[in-house]
């Protein structure tokens, strides 16, 4: 059984092929294989443990001949294959970042990009756009005291370019400017104004903290504050 956040990433899964990197017991491939989402999948996994608990959890659903586990860095599991869609969720932005732009080049074709990270989305973004990829969806998931992000980016001949503010809090974020998205907003603009609050500002010292925790601050007032994009 998957916790919302992979159910929501789960839904936007196309195609026959799967892989899922850094796949944490194969729990996403397996319920895809089982919802007939998926007729194959690679999980990608870099550290040894990890990797076996996979290899433990497909044959333990005796699923080795649909789901196939690989150790290895990141994309860098795939030797120029043909995949339909790529899930890479539950790390932080910049280290998805890093994995898709260290490895695309070991993908095929142009697949289906599921993110899901838990921080910082701004690489995330820049890192699809460089490679040509365009924002299809984006979903914001309040979990307790978290929230997390899924950016769903699919190939186009006409890329897109995006703005500064895109990149930072999504083009589809923008535009729907769903409730969860709101709430983060509003959590971010409070959590930045306490750490304002708490530092010393007549230390010269904070003075280039101090600049970057006032514009975060102007950046969220102005979204919050503004119609549809």
């Amino acid at each position: 059984m998957l916790d919302e956040r992979l159910n929501r990433v789960m839904e936007y899964i196309t195609g026959d092929t799967l892989v899922d990197i850094g796949s944490d017991h194969a729990y996403l491939p397996i319920e895809a294989y089982h919802n007939d989402k998926i007729k194959f999948a690679v999980c990608g996994e870099v550290v040894e443990g990890p990797y076996q608990s996979t290899v433990n959890n497909i044959r333990q659903h005796e699923l080795n001949d649909k789901i196939e586990a690989r150790l290895g860095n990141g994309l860098k599991v795939l030797n120029n294959e043909d995949v339909d869609t790529i899930t890479i969720c539950g790390m932080g932005g910049p280290l998805i970042a890093q994995i898709l732009k260290e490895g695309f080049g070991h993908v095929g074709n142009h697949p289906r990009l599921i993110l899901q990270a838990n921080t910082y989305t701004y690489p995330v973004r820049k890192a699809i756009s460089e490679l040509g990829y365009t924002i299809t969806n984006e979903d914001v998931l309040k979990d307790g005291r978290h929230f997390y992000e899924i950016i769903v980016c699919d190939f186009y001949p006409k890329q897109k370019n995006y703005t500064e503010k895109e990149l930072k809090f999504g083009p589809v974020n923008l535009e729907n400017r769903t409730e969860a998205f709101i709430d983060k907003l509003n959590w971010e603009l409070e959590h930045h104004k306490r750490i304002l609050k708490g530092i010393d500002s007549t230390a010269e010292k904070n003075t280039e903290k101090i600049d970057e925790l006032n514009l975060k601050i102007s950046e969220r007032h102005e979204v919050l504050n503004s119609e549809s994009q």
